[in-house]
Order: C-alpha cells, then sequence, then structure tokens
C-alpha cells in the first residue's frame, strides 16, 4: 500500500509539474516578449488578458528605465477596444522608435503592469532547448518506470538465445 501511494504521489506531482504555467497566469493581465519586426526594428509585442464581460476602451502606455526601478512614460500608448465576450488581446511596440533608448520597459495598463521587459531579449536567437511541454513529454516515460519500480510491478525481460 506505502508503494501504491507513493506512485500516486508522483503521479501528482507531474501533473502539478505540468499544469503549473497555466495556474501561474493568473485570470488578466499581461503577457510580453521581445521580437524584431520586418523592418528589423526591436519591437515589444503581448498579450492583454481582459476580464470576462469588460468592455470599453483600455490605455496601455510603454514606459522606459534605464536602471529598472525609476519608470518614465516613453509617450508610445496602445487603445484596445475591447469587445464583450472577447478576453485576448494583442498589443505591439516598436521600441527602436523611442528617442530615449531606455534599457528597461514595462507596459501599464488597467491598473495592472507587465513584467520588467529588458531590450536585449529582442534579436534574432536560436532556442536553446525544445519548449515545456516537449521537456515533460521525455518526463513522463521516466516517470512512469520510476512508478513501476516503487509499486514492485516485474515486468518480464526478454531471454536472448544465441545461435550459432
Amino acid at each position: 500500500m506505502r508503494r501504491l501511494s507513493f506512485a500516486a504521489l508522483l503521479a501528482l506531482a507531474f501533473a502539478m509539474a505540468s499544469v503549473a504555467p497555466t495556474l501561474a497566469a493568473g485570470g488578466h493581465g499581461f503577457n510580453v516578449w521581445g521580437s524584431v519586426n520586418k523592418f528589423s526594428h526591436s519591437e515589444l509585442d503581448g498579450n492583454f488578458q481582459a476580464p470576462h464581460g469588460s468592455h470599453g476602451v483600455v490605455v496601455l502606455v510603454l514606459f522606459g528605465s534605464n536602471d529598472g526601478f525609476s519608470w518614465h512614460p516613453t509617450g508610445n500608448v496602445f487603445d484596445l477596444k475591447l469587445v464583450q465576450g472577447q478576453t485576448n488581446y494583442g498589443f505591439s511596440f516598436d521600441i527602436d522608435k523611442d528617442p530615449h533608448h531606455y534599457h528597461f520597459y514595462k507596459v501599464d495598463g488597467d491598473g495592472d503592469s507587465s513584467r520588467k521587459f529588458n531590450r536585449d531579449e529582442c534579436g534574432f536567437r536560436v532556442p536553446e532547448a525544445p519548449a515545456t511541454p516537449l521537456l515533460l513529454l521525455g518526463a513522463f516515460p521516466a516517470g512512469a518506470l520510476m512508478a513501476v519500480k516503487a509499486t514492485g510491478i516485474r515486468l518480464p525481460r526478454p531471454h536472448l538465445h544465441r545461435i550459432g
């Protein structure tokens, strides 16, 4: 019985690890990332998650900072026209057009702020590892083997007969 509870605990841990990024995102807010547009300008792209049933206009304001602590408005704004029933809205700021060329940026709007975004995060990059869901797919067979070992199930081993 103890081995079965250990296997159940491992299964619960793997399940929580696979849904943790979704649970951490919360109900509404910002998700920002860097990219390069077709004119080779650094761009801050993102999604704004509005609460369900919202309508009206939300003004997103881009703030810049050189030290990451004192924030100044850059003058770039983005108006989102919220439609009742839609919750996800995309936005984009061209940070190469900013005359101050700050090192850090963040987006404010609707009483919420995005994460602090470093200008160096924009650019052409080759990913170093596959996405998190692909990494989790590789962990499931290892977890299954650990669960089989913990429950004491014996798997038959093939008998190899050499001829010759």
